[in-house]
């Protein structure tokens, strides 16, 4: 029975001793940086209250059937409400889209700009009965800038005027005012 007891009490000395030496007896390792300019402050993607202007040509191909194109344009017109430096947010206030000879205005509408080189936005169009229709764009861009024109990629399928076309506008033009 002592010799229970005592395996017991040199049991318990030998697990406390293999879990406080290691921690005791490593040395002080601080939190690796993340970027190589840590304590600095990054920029935001975009200068708050920076008008941008989104233009560019591409096709257009009918949802159900591919087959059928039309050319298509777009020129919108956004602003930077709200910046960081891991994203902008943007509102519109205006533009067009034009799928063959049909033309639909802008309502409304947000967006995201992130730096991951991502855009995604979400728009309500209308057209010349008053119908309205959504327009998501999803597309790949270049560095944004608040003084320099940058290009995105809109890619189709996540690119469409929704229930009609599917939308593919490469190399886009976003320029900032």
């Amino acid at each position: 029975m002592r010799r229970m007891a005592l395996f017991g009490t040199v049991m318990s000395l030998v697990l406390t001793l293999t879990v406080v030496v290691p921690v005791l007896g490593a040395p002080p390792a601080g939190i690796p940086p993340e970027h190589a300019s840590q304590g600095h402050h990054r920029a935001p993607l975009l200068a708050a209250g920076t008008i941008l202007t989104i233009s560019g040509s591409g096709t257009a191909y009918k949802i159900g059937n591919r087959t059928i194109t039309e050319s298509a344009s777009i020129s919108l017109t956004a602003t930077v409400v709200k910046s960081s430096p891991g994203r902008a947010m943007l509102n519109f206030t205006g533009g067009t889209l034009t799928v063959g000879s049909d033309t639909y205005t802008v309502v409304s509408g947000h967006g995201v700009i992130n730096h991951a080189h991502k855009m995604i936005l979400h728009i309500v169009v209308k057209n010349s009965a008053d119908a309205t229709f959504r327009l998501i764009l999803h597309g790949d861009h270049a560095k944004p800038s608040s003084t320099t024109a940058f290009n995105v990629d809109f890619q189709m399928p996540q690119s469409k005027l929704a229930h009609l076309w599917f939308l593919k506008f490469p190399g886009a033009t976003i320029t900032p005012k």
